[in-house]
C-alpha cells in the first residue's frame, strides 16, 4: 500500500506528565475520504453524506479543509466514545464527545496540519494533522474513536457541510483524567 496512516495519542497530566502515549496504524479510511480526492482529481461535484446523515453535493469549486480553530467541533480531528467497529460507508463517529466544560466534554484546540515533508533518498512524503483535547469536565472521560471530519463550503452548491473522512477504533478505551489534556496526531504517508 502506497498511501498509510498512523495515528499518534498522549495523555498529558495537569502536572505536565505524559502518562499515556502509543502509536497505532490507522486502517479506517472512509467513503469520504476517496469523495474529497474524486473531486479534486476530476474538477466534479461530489455526492457524499454529512455527519447529520443528509445526502448533498458539494461542487468542484468548494474548499475542503480540516484545520478547525478553538472550541470548534464540527470538523477537524474528532473523539468519541463508541465501539462499534469502522465500516466503509461511516459519515460520523458513533458517539460524539462536543466541545465543552460539561459532563462528558472536552474542549478542542485548535487543529494544526504541516505542510508536505518528503525524504527523496526513500521516496517517501507525509503531513500531520494534530489536536489538543483538554479534560475539564471535573471527572475522567473514556475515549474508544478518534477520526477526522473535513468542512467544505463557500461555493455555489452548498455551504458548511461536514463530513467524515477517517474513523478510527482504538485497539483499547483511552481514560483522560479530569485536567488531562488528549494530543492526536494522524500522520499520513505516501510512498513511491
Amino acid at each position: 500500500m502506497n498511501v498509510k496512516a498512523y495515528l499518534k495519542i498522549k495523555v498529558i497530566n495537569e502536572k505536565g506528565k505524559c502518562i499515556y502515549y502509543r502509536r497505532y496504524r490507522s486502517r479506517s479510511f472512509v467513503i469520504g475520504f476517496l469523495n474529497v480526492i474524486f473531486s479534486g482529481l476530476s474538477e466534479q461535484g461530489i455526492t457524499n453524506t454529512n455527519t447529520a446523515g443528509t445526502q448533498y453535493t458539494v461542487s468542484d469549486t468548494d474548499g475542503t479543509i480540516v484545520n478547525a480553530s478553538s472550541n470548534n467541533s464540527n470538523y477537524g480531528i474528532v473523539i468519541g466514545q463508541g465501539t462499534s467497529a469502522p465500516t466503509i460507508i461511516d459519515y460520523s463517529l458513533s458517539i460524539f464527545i462536543q466541545n465543552g466544560t460539561g459532563v462528558s466534554q472536552m474542549q478542542y484546540g485548535a487543529v494544526s496540519v504541516t505542510s508536505a515533508v518528503t525524504n527523496t533518498s526513500t521516496n517517501t512524503g507525509y503531513i500531520t494533522v494534530t489536536r489538543t483535547f483538554t479534560n475539564n469536565s471535573g471527572s475522567s472521560i473514556t475515549v474508544s474513536e478518534v477520526g477526522i471530519i473535513a468542512w467544505s463550503g463557500s461555493g455555489t452548491l452548498q455551504t458548511n457541510q461536514y463530513y467524515l473522512i477517517v474513523h478510527d477504533l482504538l485497539p483499547s478505551p483511552i481514560t483522560v483524567p479530569n485536567g488531562s489534556s488528549l494530543s492526536i496526531s494522524y500522520e499520513i504517508q505516501v510512498a513511491t
